[in-house]
Parts: structure tokens; C-alpha cells; sequence
């Protein structure tokens, strides 16, 4: 079948056609052991298994469309997108297309899967959150159910309280009084079945400039929020302004554009920002991060906090405990990612590994993922570097810790990468 061709039939038996054309396009794509890929029906964002790990969502935006080349304020209030969910289903080892769940919405960001695995939640820009029972959307009746984030929020990561009782949403340019980017918390108020139809958002907070992204600690206590540029109105203090790797005025968030200081992350006590009364004390600390900083994730044990520095090439990695005791010391240190502009990050092997994305997004070429060991102390070593396809963004774990998920957003794939290629110290690393 020609995939060009089925453009011109209606849209859902152009998905299909699609769909079964990517699919028989991507065998052979993987040209490393261990790692396959799979074409997408659009731009995807992030990929997330099901709990029994029997399928796999991938967030998808421009299907059927090409690459969107304006600013991603404007890619998230597009009406002319289809974008949604694209699924998965694991046979034999591989991963096969199996459905597709258009979300009507302009874009379909970040994924989360509450702690029950029933529900599966989705940051869709100026839409804000949609909310997806799992199940329906494999039998293919699934009904999206939206929390909103207010005009322009450009909703885009969202990470679920280990409680499943709410959802913290960033809302990369949504506007609280003259301050750009802000968290936003919704009750979810599953039934007693465990259905999420009338989620509420109950507050937002305001964080900073550009807030890419959002991570919780491991008990759940801290929020840390990720913010791009200090803003221009009314800056608050952030600590570390003497360490030259964090403080910096010579920022550029695209080659092209003008300098801009640096980023920094905040720590938010979750209790209190939930309670509306006490939300405005919820701040426990803002520090300096270098260039724009742009993930975070907390080992299982809270001794460090790893953040990708896109602008510094740099993995920036915090003392947890000190972020509050003392934040003018918090850095433990940094080091290279050996690529260009790192976004998504990703711990596995019982936190003894890291991957890295080395999106080179403003770059007209490949990424790559490298793959580091990290000891005890955190330093690094580089184990390997692999091929990826053009903006790798985002990397996540499969429940059994045997796979990594790496998504490439502008060349349309997903790379399935096997843990156990990796070794440290001639041992072959156990999945996690």
C-alpha cells in the first residue's frame, strides 16, 4: 500500500491504512540489538504501558499533518490538529498498532496513568488535562473527561499524587496575575469503581517563566516544578546566585535568539498546596539550574535529584534534603551529557543507570540517547551512546524495568530499548 495515498480517504480508514503502513515501515528500523522502532501516526510526545505491561500509549499530535514549525504557544490553540492517543499491543516480543483515540483537542502532551491503572491522564495544552479510562480506550469507546487550566495554559506535563486523589498539571504559558507558567492542581474524584468523570481543578500556582516540566518525590511530599527563564515581572529570590553553573546571564533558549538568565527549580510541599488556605506558604525553596532546565527525577531514596540543563548540556544533580536546608549548597554537581540540548531523563536498574536525551532539537539532525552509570557518589560514566531519530524527547519505563520508551517527535517513532544491553563494572545490569 502506498501510505501517501490513503491521505485522500476519510480520516478514520486513513488512520488504519496508516497505521498498518507505518507499522510495516518501521521492521528494520532497529539496526542496534536490542532496540526496535516503530513509526507513530503523529508527533509523539511521550509513551506509557499499561500496568500488565500488554499495551503501550503513546501521545500523538499533527496526525496525518506535517510538521508544525511555529511556537509551541501557538501549536498548543491549534483547531486544525487531530491529535490523541495512539495504542500499542505487545505480540511475540514486539509491539503492533492497534487503535487510535482522537482526544479533539490541539495537542496530546505528557501522559500519567493513575496508581490503580485504570485511568490514564493526558496534558493537551489550551484543552489542560483529559482524563481516559484505560480500558474503554483499547475496546475503542473511550470519552475523555477535561479539567481546564483557563485561556492559554498550554498544559503539558502532569504527574498523578501516589494516592491517585490528585493531579498536578503544568501549564507552560498559563497567566496568573502578570506571572507566565504555573502548576495547577485537580481533585480527581474517581467513583467507586475507580471511573474519573468530573475531574475539578481546585487551584493553580504561580512558578515561573516557561515551566516545562514537573516531578514528584518518591513519598510524594515535594513537588519540583521546573522553570526555563526567572521571570521578567516581580522576580522572587532564588538561591545560589555565586555558583557560575547556575546563575548566568547569557542564556540562549534558541540559536537566533537573544541571550536570557538562567532557569531555575522550585520545592513545593504538596499537603499545602493542595489546601487552598495555605497554598501561598506552599513554596519551600527556589534555586538557580543553569540554561534552561527542563526534567527532573528523584531517586527512589531521595538522596538526589538529577535535571537536565537543555542550554548547558548539562545534568545538574541537587541534594534533595539540602534544596531546603540549605540551597545555596544544594548542588552536588554536573556532568556532560555528550550531546546537544538534553531534555528527557530517565533512572532505571534500581537508580543505578540514567538515560538521557540528547534532543539536538534546534538542530536539522539526529539526537541520540546516552546511557550513563551512576555510583554512589553520582558520578557518572558513560556506558553507551545510541542512534535516535530527530528530537528525542521524552523517556519512560516499562513496569518490569526490561525496556525504556524513547520517543523521536519530529522524525515520528518509538524506540523500544532493552535495559539489558547495558553493563557496569562487567556486570550485566538486572532490570529494575
Amino acid at each position: 500500500m502506498n501510505c501517501s495515498s490513503s491521505l485522500r480517504i476519510g480520516i478514520k480508514l486513513h488512520l488504519v491504512a496508516l497505521s498498518a503502513c507505518l507499522f510495516l515501515r518501521s521492521v528494520g528500523l532497529g539496526q542496534t540489538v536490542g532496540i526496535a522502532s516503530y513509526a507513530t501516526l503523529g508527533n509523539p510526545t511521550t509513551a506509557i504501558a499499561t500496568h500488565d505491561g500488554k499495551y503501550v500509549f503513546v501521545s500523538v499530535t499533527n496526525v496525518g499533518a506535517p510538521n508544525f514549525t511555529g511556537p509551541d504557544s501557538v501549536a498548543n490553540a491549534r483547531h486544525d490538529v487531530v491529535s490523541g492517543l495512539q495504542i500499542f499491543r505487545g505480540t511475540h516480543g514486539a509491539l503492533k498498532p492497534y487503535r487510535f483515540l482522537p482526544l479533539g483537542t490541539p495537542s496530546a502532551n505528557s501522559l500519567a496513568l493513575l496508581p490503580d491503572g485504570k485511568t490514564i491522564v493526558v496534558g493537551v495544552g489550551d484543552a489542560g488535562v483529559a482524563f481516559v479510562n484505560v480500558q474503554n480506550a483499547i475496546d475503542g469507546k473511550a470519552v475523555p473527561y477535561f479539567a481546564g487550566q483557563g485561556d492559554g495554559a498550554g498544559t503539558f506535563d502532569v504527574v498523578s499524587s501516589p494516592d491517585g486523589k490528585y493531579v498536578f498539571s503544568f501549564n507552560e504559558y498559563g497567566v496568573i496575575g502578570q506571572s507566565r507558567g504555573n502548576i495547577g492542581i485537580v481533585a480527581v474524584h474517581p467513583d467507586p469503581g475507580g471511573r474519573v468523570t468530573h475531574p475539578e481543578t481546585i487551584g493553580q500556582l504561580a512558578t515561573g517563566d516557561v515551566v516545562p516540566s514537573l516531578a514528584l518525590s518518591a513519598d510524594g511530599s515535594r513537588l519540583y516544578v521546573a522553570s526555563e527563564l526567572v521571570p521578567a515581572h516581580d522576580p522572587p529570590h532564588i538561591a545560589d546566585g555565586g555558583n557560575s553553573l547556575l546563575t548566568k546571564e547569557d542564556c540562549v533558549q534558541k540559536k537566533g535568539t537573544p541571550a536570557r538568565p538562567n532557569g531555575f527549580i522550585t520545592v513545593i510541599d504538596t499537603q499545602r498546596v493542595i489546601d487552598g488556605q495555605r497554598r501561598a506558604s506552599s513554596v519551600l525553596s527556589r534555586v538557580a539550574a543553569g540554561c534552561s532546565p527542563v526534567r527532573l527525577v528523584e531517586t527512589a531514596d531521595s538522596s538526589a535529584l538529577f535535571v537536565s540543563a537543555r542550554g548547558d548540556n548539562r545534568i545538574l544533580v541537587f541534594s534533595p534534603r539540602l534544596l531546603e536546608s540549605d540551597p545555596e549548597h544544594a548542588l552536588l554537581h554536573a556532568f556532560s551529557t555528550n550531546g546537544e540540548a538534553p531534555v528527557g531523563i530517565r533512572l532505571f536498574a534500581e537508580d543505578r543507570m540514567l538515560a538521557v536525551a540528547n534532543s539536538n532539537r534546534f538542530a536539522d539532525a539526529p539526537g541520540a540517547a546516552a546511557i550513563f552509570s551512576i555510583s554512589k557518589s553520582r558520578d557518572a560514566t558513560t556506558l553507551q551512546t545510541l542512534a535516535a531519530g530527530g528530537f528525542p524527547r521524552n523517556i519512560t519505563l516499562s513496569p518490569d524495568g526490561r525496556s525504556l520508551y524513547l520517543t523521536n517527535y519530529t522524525s515520528r517513532g518509538l524506540q523500544v530499548i532493552s535495559t539489558r544491553n547495558f553493563q557496569s563494572s562487567g556486570k550485566r545490569t538486572e532490570p529494575r
